[in-house]
């Protein structure tokens, strides 16, 4: 599979198999992170790349206690929701952190960086065979000081950006479909 294809056929997985992702496939995708370009004005972009179930389970748990007391209605609900996994199951969580920054343009930058990271990631991951999801949400569960330990988090002026989570999966619904011409592309010559 070459990029183009990664980048067509990419979509995101939220069901894993229960079978653990190779270590030098790990290793593979988070260097793909580590590539990404970036602007080195807005600090450096960290990874912590977790595969252990029981952190995998603090931090899907941590989550959903920090969204049972978000505020947020839509939150709360899945919060309290037994069934519902914030990581889905995935065997593999890659935690994208960066420096924090008091110039909002700057902490942006820094943001779309760790974004870029995530991109790089994901579609390691297809090439790869595997599938991915990019996540928000269980960034939250880091906010507790036990769970930002155990995974090794970097302890001061970071903070969790995102959350890039895979594994293998049997996952065959099609992904997006793409339009030949889509409405919202404008070619300027």
């Amino acid at each position: 599979m070459n990029t183009l294809e990664a980048i067509k056929t990419r979509k995101s997985v939220r069901t894993y198999l229960d079978k653990p992702v190779e270590p030098e496939k790990i290793k593979v995708i988070v260097e793909a992170g580590y590539m990404a370009a970036g602007t080195p004005m807005a600090g450096e972009v960290y990874f912590n790349a977790i595969s252990n179930k029981e952190l995998l389970a603090k931090i899907s748990e941590g989550t959903k206690e920090r969204m049972r007391k978000s505020g947020n209605p839509m939150l709360e609900k899945l919060g309290n929701n037994d069934a519902y996994d914030p990581i889905y199951g995935a065997p593999v969580a890659v935690v994208v952190s960066t420096d924090i920054d008091d110039k909002p343009l700057t902490q942006a930058m820094a943001t779309q960086n760790a974004a870029c990271a995530a991109q790089n990631m994901l579609i390691a991951a297809t090439e790869l065979g595997l599938g991915s999801c990019y996540l928000v949400t269980p960034t939250m569960a880091f906010d507790i000081l036990k769970i930002h330990d155990a995974a090794k988090l970097p302890i001061l002026g970071a903070q969790a950006v995102c959350v890039v989570v895979f594994g293998y999966t049997n996952d065959t619904a099609p992904h997006k479909a793409y339009p030949d011409n889509p409405d919202n592309i404008e070619y300027v010559e």
